[in-house]
């Protein structure tokens, strides 16, 4: 696998790193340098004021005359003590910068292609000991096992990202079976019965109890192909809208009250039908204006509605669906909260699964869930858990936000 991408805080790390290396050698220049196709760029530097190379300088690296080209081209070491006294070297163009001594190694990524180099350069002559060379040889092996770290993570979240994907598609057929055979169900009666209508017209006067008893069926069978495919078409587009789109991942300042209250006013006529009560609990110190990203926010809110209304409830006299939030060092903790069956949980984590079922609440059946999660952890940057399962259901988000801002 070619890894040739790397973290902003490992960057960062090694940069400080190849400062300390230049203060400890005593040179004026440690470099990373990244091959990027034709062109060789400075992925790494010292940050010494020394150093007069920076992040992003990219040259056409084939016949060029560098040092760094004759590290990739032999992947070997390349020691040069004094270039203006090497005819081989005495043209190169790190010489303009007043570089004329260098030591560099090559570094390979984990499927043996070459990633680039690691040097040292000085603005005098220099011989380097055994010692700098034992250092720059550690630090060549230090970033190449980064590198073989960094594929292996990388390797290891495709396939999480697979199973996923493939527990997501599970998880549709097992939502869309019951209401597509439901669907065919229905449509094979639709069929007969006009069949048995038609045969009944033809026998005139004499058929008429028949024909009503057939067009009573049609429009029972009619009804209920309408509403099941009505819930496979609601299904389908909530997985593709999760799925296929990429959220709404714009950060807008806003009040989280005004996201609750655009929230409650959509699902009023739902919650009012089915005599479900919401109560949003805003505390002072989230009912500021903070930096969120109202369109996941409203989505995953909609999940653990939906999930409360579709199975908490049988049963249970004045059901209530709560929504709290507050705000602590910069983390906007969210809890949804309902007074109903409560689920049986061995492992909690287990509720976020696709298709997800228990015998005393089918709490979590589906996709829903499992997509608060994701928007939890991949357009939320937080974390999502079950505190309460046994007497109703209580699941918590905890995001990073930015603020409170003052206000004007």
């Amino acid at each position: 696998m070619n890894t040739n991408t790397l973290s902003d805080e490992l960057v960062t790390q090694w940069n400080e790193l190849l400062t300390r290396v230049a203060e400890l050698l005593e040179v004026p220049v440690a470099l990373i340098m990244k091959l990027n196709g034709a062109h060789l760029s400075v992925f790494n530097k010292s940050l010494n004021s020394q150093n007069p190379y920076e992040i992003g300088d990219s040259e056409c690296w084939d016949q060029s005359g560098l040092y760094c080209e004759t590290v990739i081209k032999t992947q070997q070491a390349l020691f040069v003590p004094n270039a203006l006294k090497d005819p081989v070297w005495d043209h190169n163009p790190d010489i303009k910068l007043g570089m004329i001594a260098y030591l560099g190694l090559p570094i390979k990524n984990v499927d043996d292609s070459v990633f680039g180099t690691v040097c040292v350069l000085d603005d005098k002559e220099n011989t380097f000991d055994g010692k700098t060379r034992a250092m720059l040889s550690s630090l060549k092996h230090l970033f190449e096992l980064q590198l073989r770290m960094l594929a292996e993570q990388k390797e290891q979240d495709h396939k999480e990202a697979f199973k996923e994907q493939t527990l997501m598609t599970m998880g549709l057929a097992h939502e869309l079976n019951t209401p597509l055979g439901v669907s065919v169900t229905s449509a094979s009666m639709l069929v007969e019965s006009a069949s048995l209508l038609l045969r009944a017209l033809d026998e005139g006067p004499e058929g008429m109890e028949e024909v009503r008893k057939q067009a009573g069926c049609i429009g029972q069978a009619a009804a209920l192909l309408s509403r099941n495919l009505y819930q496979m078409d609601d299904k389908i587009d909530r997985l593709k809208q999760s799925i296929v789109q990429c959220h709404n991942g714009v950060s807008t300042v806003c009040r989280i009250s005004d996201v609750f209250n655009s929230l409650a006013e959509v699902w009023a006529p739902s919650l009012a039908q089915k005599k479900v009560a919401l109560k949003i609990d805003t505390d002072p110190s989230a009912d500021v204006l903070l930096h969120l990203k109202p369109a996941s926010l409203i989505e995953a809110l909609n999940h653990l509605i939906t999930n409360a209304i579709e199975h908490a409830f049988e049963g249970v006299e004045q059901p209530t669906i709560r929504i709290a939030a507050k705000v602590k060092n910069q983390e906007l903790k969210l809890r949804v909260s309902d007074n109903g069956a409560g689920v049986n949980l061995i492992h909690p984590e287990d509720i976020f699964a696709p298709f997800y079922s228990t015998k005393k609440q089918i709490a979590g059946s589906g996709l829903g869930l499992a997509h608060v999660k994701r928007i939890a952890l991949n357009d939320l940057s937080g974390t999502v858990y079950v505190s309460r399962y046994e007497n109703g259901l209580s699941i918590v988000m905890r995001f990073p936000v930015s603020g409170p801002i003052a206000q004007p």
